[in-house]
């Protein structure tokens, strides 16, 4: 059986940072990865001031569905789909009638579920509910779209549904990566996150654990620089190399929603298909 992963993100450029080097080594196993993005990114800015502007009569809502679509064949996706709503900005006050957060929950979830009962993969991946450190309106709501799709799918079938999990951040992969950027040399991107709370990270919760190759990290960061008006090529997100990163803290972390309690950490998203 064609094994298959369904990731639910809220913008354009969260596939990256959010496990996309999971999908790099899954894809690479020949795994079918399928993307569903919420919303259009539309109501961002352009964040990389090397980019410019945009060229007359572009969106940038189109802008960033080509970025999107060169990340997601960077990462191996076989397949994207929007779920056709608009960004709702940091303060939840955008994209008007079509805002992410102004959508009925029950509405969006059928909306997902139709997609996933097409798809039928075997596991879904989404985000969490601890938003701490990064509380976008669309992210929290992305949250409770799939949480209430997963109950209706278990309501019109228990026995098909997928095995889901939470991209988790744990405070020792921030340090353990500030720490790396500190022997190199070179300015560190987690230093804000680590004066953060501890309850701003998930380390407590994390229960599966995936081991990435150099290569998977690599295609991250190859799809990372597809976001041309998002992330700058000097940004710190690139300060360390794909091998530097590898040596310092090979691994992406999640939480496996529903798992046994106890035990030791999974290390494969398809532990319950295998």
């Amino acid at each position: 059986m064609q094994r298959k992963i369904l990731t639910v993100h809220a913008h354009p450029d969260d596939e990256v940072s959010r496990g996309g080097a999971t999908i790099a080594h899954y894809t690479a196993q020949g795994v079918q990865a399928v993307l569903v993005t919420c919303t259009d990114g539309a109501a961002g800015e352009i964040l990389n001031p090397d980019f410019g502007a945009l060229p007359q009569g572009r969106t940038l809502a189109a802008q960033r569905a080509e970025e999107l679509a060169a990340s997601a064949r960077a990462l191996g996706y076989s397949t994207v789909h929007s779920l056709g709503f608009a960004d709702s900005g940091f303060d939840g006050t955008a994209g008007g009638t079509d805002a992410f957060v102004k959508a009925s929950t029950d509405a969006a979830a059928e909306r997902l579920a139709a997609l996933i009962e097409k798809e039928k993969p075997q596991v879904i991946v989404g985000y969490g509910t601890n938003h701490a450190r990064d509380p976008h309106p669309d992210h929290i709501r992305a949250n409770q779209v799939l949480t209430r799709c997963v109950e209706l799918l278990g309501e019109r079938d228990g026995s098909r549904v997928p095995d889901v999990f939470h991209v988790a951040f744990s405070r020792r992969r921030h340090r353990v990566l500030h720490e790396a950027c500190g022997t190199a040399g070179v300015p560190s991107p987690y230093a804000p996150g680590l004066r953060e709370p501890d309850t701003s990270f998930d380390d407590a919760e994390i229960n599966t654990v995936i081991s990435l190759s150099e290569t998977a990290i690599e295609r991250r960061l190859s799809a990372l620089r597809c976001h041309k008006t998002q992330i700058a090529a000097n940004s710190g997100w690139f300060a360390l190399s794909a091998s530097e990163l590898y040596q310092a803290f090979p691994y992406d972390e999640y939480i496996r929603v529903a798992a046994p309690p106890g035990g030791r950490p999974c290390d494969d998203l398809f532990v319950a298909s295998s």
